[in-house]
């Protein structure tokens, strides 16, 4: 078992230090080494998922819908003759919640299902997983502002729960404007088998106190639930909320979006054996600054950095099966491309550059 002592006594091992630090002394910051670990520790582990679509840290989930055009089949509201906050930026046509734990968006997945048939998921005519097929949709990452919840009170304690049951309220009807993505709360206590409370389902990255749901404008009254993970039925809240303010969204055309993302994995059992070697060379490069100030040893760190991020890339590009058809230049210009998850490995992501020196 590896811990997040163990990457820090490795980081001070590669640095040529005899120093090492307790579980105790990065707790309460009791050494210099302990201090400066811990001032860079989790923006460089972070940094670093963010460099390439790491096997180890990669997820997929389905986002969460906060607004779409009118005229979409979860808007049938009446058109508007401008653009109003509520809708996505132009030019695109849905909004979704950036999730919490993501770092780095990579791609979406190119599902074909929509609201008009009943085709499973993946399933197309004439081979498994045809609909998967195609280019990945575009989207981007941008901004909105909302108003989220940050506590629930129980109205109504309904029948049924069980402690850790998701709660999430309703969106509200198509035939008028979304209010946004709803708040999802998780049932902390129970009276029987009624809700007694609950905790807020945290949407905001880095956010010091829980902060559930997008809403364009806070929601009033007594609220039902809409579904639980559970079972339970009947419970009622009332909601509290806090400031408006930012939070990263992702606009796209897809209907149902799907993301790939390089995700915040804080386990070092998780990661593969490369990715824990470049994360001790670069932070090993980084307490070099702190501690000793030698810029030649820590470029040479730094090297080493970035030897392990492109073998890390190669394997990881061919830890898989897939096939890596990719489209011609002359193709490509004429705007046909179909690399994606099934026909090659992350071909429109942004690979970058290398870990950077100290100058």
């Amino acid at each position: 078992m590896t811990s997040v002592t163990d990457i820090c006594n490795r980081m001070l091992q590669t640095i040529g230090t005899r120093t090492t630090v307790t579980d105790a002394e990065l707790a309460n910051d009791d050494t210099n080494e302990a201090i400066q670990f811990n001032l860079i520790y989790e923006n460089t582990r972070d940094d670093l998922a963010r460099m390439a679509p790491w096997n180890c840290v990669l997820k997929t989930a389905n986002l969460t819908y906060i607004s779409s055009l009118p005229g979409t089949p979860e808007n049938t509201s009446p058109a508007t003759q401008l653009w109003t906050p509520g809708q996505p930026a132009p030019p695109w046509s849905y909004e979704y919640q950036y999730p919490v734990d993501c770092l780095r968006a990579v791609q979406l997945l190119a599902a074909n299902q929509t609201t008009q048939g009943n085709a499973p998921v993946g399933i197309g005519v004439g081979a498994v997983g045809q609909q998967w097929l195609g280019p990945p949709p575009k989207f981007r990452v941008q901004t909105d502002l909302f108003y989220p919840v940050t506590a629930a009170a129980v109205v109504a304690g309904g029948t049924g729960y069980a402690v850790g049951d998701i709660i999430t309220l309703p969106i509200g009807p198509i035939t008028s404007p979304p209010i946004g993505a709803p708040v999802q709360l998780r049932v902390a206590t129970l009276a029987g088998s009624a809700v007694a409370t609950v905790s807020v389902v945290n949407v905001i990255a880095g956010s010091a106190t829980p902060q559930g749901g997008s809403y364009f404008a806070p929601q009033t009254g007594t609220i039902a639930q809409s579904s639980t993970t559970g079972s339970g039925t009947g419970a009622t809240f009332t909601l509290t909320h806090g400031a408006q303010g930012d939070q990263r969204v992702i606009l796209t055309n897809q209907e149902f979006a799907t993301l790939q993302y390089c995700r915040q994995v804080t386990n070092p059992n998780v990661w593969d054996t490369l990715f824990q070697t470049a994360l001790i060379n670069a932070g090993a490069a980084n307490l070099q600054m702190a501690l000793r100030g030698d810029r030649g040893f820590a470029n040479d760190l730094v090297k080493e950095v970035n030897a392990a991020i492109e073998a890390a890339r190669s394997i990881d590009g061919n830890e898989g099966f897939i096939v890596n058809d990719v489209t011609p230049d002359f193709i490509r210009v004429r705007g046909i491309a179909y690399e994606g998850l099934v026909t090659g490995p992350f071909s429109n992501f942004d690979w970058g550059g290398g870990w950077p020196s100290f100058a």
